[in-house]
């Protein structure tokens, strides 16, 4: 393994993905305001295996986990302009490097896509749903993370 330098220098691409991932972490926030005021006064805060609710709180609960989410979420978007950012992939000089970076990069926006709509979605789930009969949107979604996390990895470790 080399010790290679992946500088990540902004472009106007960069840019506007930048201002359209904080526009839709504010248009989350206001889904979840908007949510939160609907919400009855207990509603579902976590679920069991089979996807059933088995506790019970105040729609407000939602604020923590989403701060949360919303903070890991910005950042793994921004964290790739940082001077000490890397990704843990054996990098080679040569061609192969500059696909891996442009790999780890996309990789890095996607996650912080889906982190985004995990928020979301966990929201709509807990205050939005009245039927929570089934555990197939959380497979979905998991499946969906994992499976792009794997593709991506198993790309960038094929392109050096």
């Amino acid at each position: 393994m080399s010790k290679i330098k992946l500088n990540v220098v902004r472009t106007s691409k960069d840019m506007i993905f930048d201002c359209v991932f904080l526009a839709l972490t504010i248009a989350i926030w206001g889904i979840i305001a908007w949510l939160i005021s609907r919400a009855p006064d207990i509603v579902p805060t976590h679920f069991g295996p089979s996807g059933k609710p088995d506790a019970y709180g105040s729609p407000t609960f939602i604020i923590i986990p989403s701060i949360i989410m919303t903070a890991v979420a910005l950042f793994v978007a921004f964290s790739i302009y940082l001077p000490i950012a890397s990704i843990n992939l054996p990098f080679v000089e040569g061609s192969g490097n500059e696909r891996q970076k442009k790999l780890g990069v996309l990789l890095s926006r996607i996650v912080a896509l889906l982190i985004l709509m995990i928020m979301l979605f966990i929201a709509v789930y807990s205050l939005g749903m009245k039927n929570h009969d089934s555990i197939l949107p959380v497979v979905i979604i998991l499946s969906v993370v994992f499976g792009v996390t794997i593709v991506f990895t198993i790309l960038m470790y094929k392109a050096k």
